[in-house]
């Protein structure tokens, strides 16, 4: 039995550490982790025992640091957190207060951020774990077993779900004292960067594309590519963001600020849209009032981005677009060829820039600068002419 003089002792935990050095530099240039020291003690409020990761490097400084942390618990200062906490409970927690006036992201963020904690985070960490008691090692657990079955996009995802979680923990509950997930090193997750180059396909490919769509998908694929839209932009889409007197279509932006902007309604994508504003009335006038979505279902539910990128890929194959050992077609490279395409016609990287929505041109021409087959073709003539040939 403790003594209450033992008690208020705090213990300086090295147990499962490395072996203490004073050069913390020398052992990071030696591959060696950094010495850490842990805090433990009891809470005289609750009887629960407290424990923290200290910020010291050395014994000295690790004693110096228990000591104040010890004062603090003695004094109620110091926020020990709620160690009762679930991993399934703050994630419904988070998804509440986001879906509340108080919430901070749209509500496509907040259905991509549900689906990605109830399929990867939620599982993978276990619904019943306590949030007080999660590691930099289970997020990196939950890292390489996402990676392993889905790109490196997706895998910066879902870190970025748990941390919105573990934010929301320390910010809006008090319940938490640090966000694990900001313990991962460089390396811990896979590059997100695409592993093929982008298609850029010609108009007459991308007529002959949409040629092979179904009523349902044809006008989103056509509005990713005469609109330039992303296809999250595409399905937030509404009929009083079409603006037909205009010719002018109001895009909300799910990516940045300035991705919501007022973009021109091109003549095959008005046509488009008109067609299937006519088949969906059929269905029911509520189907075209102003505050109902352009693209749903035949019951009127949001459509799948993954249906739809299902359905890009099939007809792409169908069409004779993707070669063998090419990568297949997808909704983002309808955008890149608007871009690639207008390039082509001659369209500055600010005219270009301002019809993708971009921050700056710089990063239009740093993503798509791309050509298609045919304007790589007229390179040669277009080169001669520079060079006085006849």
């Amino acid at each position: 039995m403790q003594t209450e003089d033992s008690r208020s002792t705090p213990r300086v935990d090295t147990r499962r550490w490395v072996t203490f050095s004073r050069n913390v530099q020398q052992l990071e240039q030696a591959g060696r982790p950094r010495p850490r020291f842990r805090f433990v003690k009891d809470d005289p409020r609750t009887g629960r025992q407290v424990k923290k990761i200290l910020q010291a490097v050395t014994r000295e400084q690790a004693r110096a640091e228990a000591g104040r942390l010890r004062d603090e618990l003695a004094h109620g200062r110091l926020p020990t957190g709620d160690r009762t906490l679930t991993v399934e409970a703050l994630a419904e927690s988070f998804l509440a207060r986001e879906r509340s006036p108080l919430g901070r992201v749209s509500s496509r963020t907040v259905a991509l951020y549900e689906q990605r904690l109830r399929s990867h985070v939620v599982p993978a960490l276990g619904p019943r774990m306590k949030v007080a008691e999660v590691q930099v090692a289970d997020i990196r657990r939950m890292i390489d077993k996402v990676a392993a079955k889905h790109s490196g996009s997706t895998a910066h995802g879902v870190r970025s779900a748990a941390s919105a979680i573990f934010r929301h923990g320390i910010r809006d509950l008090g319940a938490l004292e640090r966000n694990p997930v900001r313990d991962l090193e460089r390396g811990d997750l896979p590059s997100a960067k695409r592993t093929s180059e982008p298609r850029y396909l010609s108009v007459s490919e991308v007529e002959l594309l949409l040629a092979c769509l179904s009523d349902q998908s044809r006008p989103v694929a056509a509005a990713c590519f005469y609109g330039g839209l992303r296809i999250s932009e595409a399905l937030a889409l509404k009929w009083s963001d079409i603006d037909a007197e205009t010719r002018s279509i109001n895009v909300r932006g799910t990516k940045t600020e300035a991705s919501a902007a007022t973009i021109p309604l091109l003549h095959p994508l008005a046509k488009e849209l008109f067609l299937h504003r006519e088949r969906i009335a059929r269905h029911g006038f509520g189907r075209i009032a102003q505050d109902a979505l352009v693209f749903s279902t035949d019951s009127g539910k949001p459509i799948s981005r993954r249906n739809v990128l299902r359905a890009v890929g099939n007809a792409a194959q169908r069409a004779g677009l993707v070669a063998e050992g090419q990568e297949p077609i997808g909704c983002h490279d309808l955008r890149h060829s608007l871009a690639a395409n207008a390039f082509g016609l001659g369209l500055s990287p600010a005219e270009i820039s301002r019809l993708l929505r971009h921050s700056n041109p710089r990063v239009t021409l740093t993503l798509y600068s791309g050509l298609t087959d045919e304007a790589i073709a007229g390179l040669g003539e277009k080169l001669a002419a520079m060079g006085g040939a006849s």
